[in-house]
């Protein structure tokens, strides 16, 4: 009986495995006949869409976002296709990106220039070793064709149907989208599928119901079909010889044609089988919207209402064009080998739509304002630093209206940082709430701590400037999202964690910070605690996250405790604090790579060290480097730095004495300022932008030294 029921039981466990096996196969079975469609609306906007009712549609049962579109150098032509297609930044051209339907002639031509074709093929890219040359030299080494590698290498093929060609030029831009690392598709056609309309620009348009035939033909073929309409490219190559009405009048005629196009392409498919992502590789038409950033839609398979979010923005309702490609891998189920984006996840949200249009106005108005405000703030502190080293180097009497404008001066710039940053929490949507949002947050402050006896205002700018920067680490960066000092999505070097704006206004806080309050309350245990919690949270993959950041801060907190503890700062020294500095770097990227499902820059980079050797840490230095080199060059933060500097010397050189009394009298002040410095220049040397770093955190440095003199300097007077 007892061997009875172990035989029963044996066969129901055997049936499970069965019936589980069975599912797994169907599964797979079944990811071998789902199908993404790639849908090229190339500089659409999203003011576009309330002229397309079935997009429209679309994104009221799918997922909508913001995608960053830049490729190596730019937003616009070829580049951008090629990015998603390699999913690292790389650089093509539009003869580069030639593609033709494999003819007789033109195998010949790729016969020739490339290698024999072995398979099936329809369609080859004749251009690919210029591709291939062009993206020698980019220190980003992506892997071309990645995508199409990686569909090939699980037995999937490839489509590829229309175009973007005018009278003068071949435009095969979404080609590149396609195409494996030998530059071929499977199926296609981006030869014959425009038909003659006079009611176009250049008289002719994609033949739309060629391309849903065609489409249809192999939608059981193919497991990625890449779709260019073509017809607003043509659009924005002729628009300098339309005025205003009849570019009106050709967009929306275009519109209508791409979306009805979409409508029944929509209706021939199986929903459960099938990915729709509708973008726009380029940023948008300059005539309509000059945003950066560009629509991309979801729609499909368990997809429900909702905007897409990205691990590696980390920001809902944006991700990038590297992220394209691991989530078409992932819901065919082949491999994200060379791919360095992420899969794109949807969260739900009813009013994805105006959620995402009103994040676009917010980020474009921050965008566009960052260059001009931060360009002020220089200027504002390069004259209020001139100011002070002119009334200190020249003994001026600090009482009256002098002094009250030197305090207020001094205030403002201090306070500048903190403003920006609150800027960011109120829900302004157009250039004048925000301005007006910043001056009144900025006045209010200014006039509170003006106002305020009793209190060290130095020590009051700078515990709130830490405070706040802290809470916001912990918050996944919500009180800096939209701040100009925070990070700036149409760029796209950074999405999440502490920038180097930030970094800079960090540093210069903590130290001034520091050295004050331990100064005033030699409460070394908390301070310490401090320091080394400072230096985790900058380096931290789930907070700060910023590799340069946290050399700086280290530097800074090491060199903070040597000084402290009276140690002899020298070589051997240097050299530990260095090695130290390694190994707290290790440190955060074992953590990165062991303890975050998606790794940081720190993380991958080592990751990726692994796979293809130290010339990618060479080509991470390098282009960091190049980038150092540029802006010394070219910013306005280099002055602001000089002008520190050269205030700094004149300040010690003149007024030595009064110096040595001071420091002798507060020793920890003078450690704080000292050891922000020596940060400083450490940031500048180890971030690819460090002389905005250095000149933000020096300027906070250089007026609490110089607030911290002139009280001083009072206290003799009475």
């Amino acid at each position: 009986m007892n061997r009875f029921r172990l035989l029963s039981s044996l066969i129901v466990i055997i049936l499970i495995f069965s019936f589980f096996s069975e599912c797994s196969i169907a599964s797979s079975s079944q990811s071998n006949n789902k199908t993404v469609y790639l849908i090229v609306i190339n500089r659409y906007t999203l003011q576009d869409i309330d002229n397309m009712p079935n997009l429209r549609k679309i994104i009221d049962e799918g997922s909508i976002g913001l995608m960053n579109t830049r490729g190596l150098y730019n937003y616009k032509g070829s580049e951008s296709f090629l990015t998603i297609n390699s999913s690292k930044k790389a650089y093509s051209t539009y003869e580069s990106a030639e593609t033709y339907n494999l003819n007789k002639e033109n195998r010949e031509i790729y016969e020739r220039r490339i290698s024999p074709i072995t398979g099936d093929s329809q369609i080859a890219n004749v251009n690919l070793n210029r591709i291939i040359e062009l993206n020698k030299e980019n220190s980003y080494m992506p892997h071309i064709g990645a995508l199409g590698d990686s569909l090939h290498n699980s037995g999937l093929k490839t489509a590829m149907y229309g175009n973007g060609d005018t009278l003068e030029d071949t435009i095969r831009a979404s080609s590149l989208i396609a195409i494996d690392s030998k530059g071929l598709i499977d199926y296609g056609n981006v030869d014959n599928i425009l038909i003659e309309d006079k009611n176009f620009p250049y008289g002719f348009r994609t033949d739309y119901d060629k391309l849903l035939g065609e489409v249809n033909n192999i939608k059981n073929k193919a497991s990625l079909v890449v779709i260019d309409t073509g017809d607003l490219d043509r659009l924005n190559f002729y628009s300098e010889e339309l005025t205003d009405e009849m570019f009106e009048k050709h967009r929306i005629n275009i519109l209508n044609k791409i979306d009805g196009f979409i409508g029944n392409l929509k209706n021939s498919i199986d929903k459960d089988k099938s990915l729709f992502i509708i973008t726009s590789p380029n940023s948008g038409e300059d005539r309509v919207d000059n945003s950066k950033l560009s629509p991309i839609i979801l729609w499909g398979n368990n997809i429900s209402k909702s905007i897409l979010y990205s691990p590696t923005t980390k920001r809902e309702g944006l991700v990038t064009n590297i992220d394209i490609a691991p989530s078409v891998a992932k819901f065919l189920g082949t491999s994200t080998e060379y791919m360095s984006g992420n899969t794109m996840i949807y969260k739900e949200n009813n009013d994805n739509f105006n959620l995402i249009s009103t994040n676009n106005s917010r980020i474009n108005i921050i965008s566009k304002s960052r260059f001009y405000i931060l360009s002020t703030y220089s200027i504002l502190s390069i004259i209020v630093i001139l100011f002070a080293m002119l009334v200190l180097a020249t003994n001026m009497k600090l009482k009256g209206i002098l002094y009250n404008i030197l305090s207020i001066s001094l205030i403002i710039i201090g306070v500048i940082p903190l403003s920006l940053i609150l800027t960011s929490v109120i829900k302004w949507t157009n250039y004048t709430s925000y301005i007006i949002s910043l001056i009144t947050i900025l006045f209010l402050l200014v006039l509170i701590i003006y106002k305020i006896k009793g209190i060290d205002k130095v020590l009051l700018i700078s515990s709130l400037l830490y405070g706040v920067l802290v809470l916001d680490v912990f918050l996944g960066g919500k009180l800096t999202r939209y701040s100009v000092l925070g990070h700036d999505p149409a760029i796209g070097a950074r999405y999440f964690g502490l920038g180097n704006e930030m970094i800079g206004v960090f540093l210069g806080a903590t130290s001034v910070f520091l050295g004050i309050y331990i100064n005033k309350n030699r409460n070394k245990v908390f301070s310490f605690v401090l320091l080394i919690f400072s230096a985790i949270i900058v380096g931290h993959p789930k907070l700060g996250a910023n590799v340069g950041g946290s050399i700086a801060v280290l530097f800074f907190v090491l060199y903070f405790l040597a000084e402290t503890f009276n140690k002899k700062i020298n070589f051997k020294r240097i050299l530990t604090i260095g090695l130290a500095t390694v190994v707290f770097i290790l440190a955060m990227a074992f953590v990165d790579i062991k303890f975050n499902s998606n790794p940081t820059h720190l993380g991958r980079t080592i990751m990726m060290t692994n796979n293809e050797g130290n010339l990618m840490i060479m080509s991470i230095a390098i282009r960091k480097l190049l980038m150092n080199i540029k802006l010394v060059g070219s910013s306005m933060w280099t002055k602001v730095l000089n002008v520190n500097l050269i205030s700094q010397i004149v300040i010690i050189f003149i007024l030595k004495d009064k110096l040595r009394d001071l420091f002798n009298e507060n020793k920890y002040i003078y450690v704080g300022f000292i050891s922000g410095i020596v940060g400083s220049i450490i940031g500048f040397l180890a971030n690819d932008s460090g002389i905005i770093f250095a000149s933000i955190a020096v300027t906070l440095i250089n007026i609490s030294f110089i607030s911290k003199l002139v009280e001083y300097i009072i206290e003799e007077q009475n």
